[in-house]
């Protein structure tokens, strides 16, 4: 077996003598749409990329039986460490990892970067998916170690999608859009994973694409909603505070909930105009009722926010804004972020937490209890209050182990000084159980559902008859 030789600019292509030398990719100058925009025709290396895949498709097509396959390779939290350790530590990282995917390759395969933090390559003579997958455990292998970068060790996934040719492409660009689609599938499914393309993801892609564009129209045309749940103090039954819940009121669709919707605004960049929308009226609509209700004055209002939004955007000016322009206290304003998305995001977020808690306004750890937690957090982040996960209060009182995670993290929390709400209360003898615990906060469906402003405010005047409004349906919060 001939000794592949290992170029120094992972950008070259092994076996690719006429690539040239000198990696002419500028990080953060490429953009993101399809490839059907031709991004890699900037590049010379690119270039050649695209003319081997288009020999491999015409060889494909020409004699049949000759399969190849393209990998497209995204670094999974690439940003993260780019603004963290700095520009330069994140274009080392991206140079290790250019030499580590070279090793991965066979005779007669081929590897460009595409983007700041993709990587495509080109698998000749697959006889068969498995030997497409096979690389694919390969680089996932390689990966595992860590990378020395600023005195720190990292650790580095890749989410990659898989699409094989020749059959039904008729160009390059076809089979890259393909693959590129498999890996954004393979990002839903967690860092590491992979994807094989097919129909059924092509057909989610045409689907996210028109949700992308009648998302774009829902900001313009003022479809957005913001409805209220109550928080309540389960010793007084009083008010203490509302979640503000986001809600699209759709022209044909009805009412579209978050978890239909968010993941396509933050993959597109409209997560950065929503939640501005969102964090605005939020506060305008807080100093609203805090004016309006003298017994409101100190209650408070919790927003949810993703973390794509603090990455894209600096958010403790932002947040800043929103509570100058409002006039509220900042300290009745609540950042809510889930626990898992907390727990992948906590080194970029520790900064800026930190001078959030400075200026008053707090943070709370949402669906506490459901992830593969790391305690010390709670210890070395200023988190104001956890809320224990609905997945163990809709089995209270009944299930033994319920039970004993729902007293476990109200002790934590004494114990440590946070406040503790549960959410998805539902019936009456929920209520009770968490009484008897002294669990000091609570909402779901046995208080009230998320409602429009002008509705909740009905139970802002006089002490509303709790249980009356609860619903046995399964809807969402």
């Amino acid at each position: 077996m001939v000794k592949k030789q290992i170029p120094d600019d992972p950008g070259n292509f092994p076996q690719t003598p006429a690539s040239p030398s000198a990696e002419d990719f500028v990080p953060g100058t490429e953009k993101t749409e399809l490839l059907i925009s031709s991004p890699w025709t900037r590049s010379p290396k690119r270039m050649l990329f695209r003319d081997r895949v288009e020999q491999s498709l015409t060889r494909g097509t020409a004699q049949k039986g000759c399969i190849f396959a393209l990998l497209y390779v995204d670094l999974d939290r690439f940003k993260i460490v780019n603004d963290s350790l700095g520009r330069e530590a994140g274009n080392q990282l991206l140079r290790e990892v250019g030499h580590r995917l070279q090793r991965c390759l066979r005779q007669g395969d081929a590897m460009t970067r595409l983007r700041e933090d993709e990587y495509m390559i080109l698998l000749e003579n697959v006889h068969q998916l498995s030997d497409a997958v096979q690389v694919v455990e390969k680089i996932r292998r390689v990966l595992r170690s860590p990378f020395n970068l600023a005195g720190q060790n990292v650790f580095v996934t890749a989410s990659v999608g898989i699409a094989l040719g020749p059959a039904g492409y008729s160009a390059p660009e076809e089979i890259v859009r393909d693959a590129e689609s498999a890996m954004h599938r393979a990002k839903t499914q967690g860092p590491g994973s992979f994807e094989i393309f097919n129909n059924s993801i092509h057909e989610q892609a045409i689907r996210l694409l028109k949700l992308e564009t009648e998302l774009r129209g829902a900001i313009d045309q003022h479809e957005l909603r913001l409805q209220y749940q109550p928080i309540v103090s389960l010793e007084t039954e009083r008010i203490a505070g509302f979640e503000a819940l986001l809600r699209w009121l759709h022209p044909q669709r009805g009412t579209v909930y978050p978890d239909e919707f968010v993941r396509t605004a933050e993959e597109t960049g409209l997560i950065v105009p929503i939640t501005q929308w969102a964090l605005q009226e939020a506060c305008r609509q807080i100093k609203k009722w805090q004016t309006r209700f003298p017994d409101f004055s100190s209650a408070w209002l919790s927003v949810n926010l993703s973390p794509k939004y603090f990455q894209k955007v600096d958010f403790g000016q932002a947040l800043s804004i929103c509570v100058a322009e409002s006039g509220i206290d900042a300290s009745t304003l609540i950042l809510e972020i889930t626990e898992s998305q907390f727990l992948e995001n906590a080194d970029y977020l520790r900064s800026g937490f930190k001078s959030l808690n400075e200026s008053g306004i707090k943070l709370w750890i949402d669906d506490f209890g459901s992830g593969y937690s790391s305690l010390g957090y709670l210890a070395n982040f200023p988190i104001h209050s956890l809320k224990i996960d609905r997945s163990f209060i809709e089995r209270l009182p009944s299930d033994s182990k319920s039970t004993a995670i729902t007293k476990a993290i109200l002790s934590l929390g004494k114990n440590l000084g946070i406040n503790v709400i549960a959410e998805g209360i539902e019936n009456y003898e929920q209520l009770e159980f968490l009484r008897s615990v002294e669990c000091p906060y609570g909402q779901g469906f046995y208080f009230a559902k998320a409602q429009e402003a002008e509705v909740v405010e009905s139970l802002l005047v006089g002490k509303p008859h709790w249980g009356s409004q609860h619903r046995m349906t399964q809807e969402h919060p």
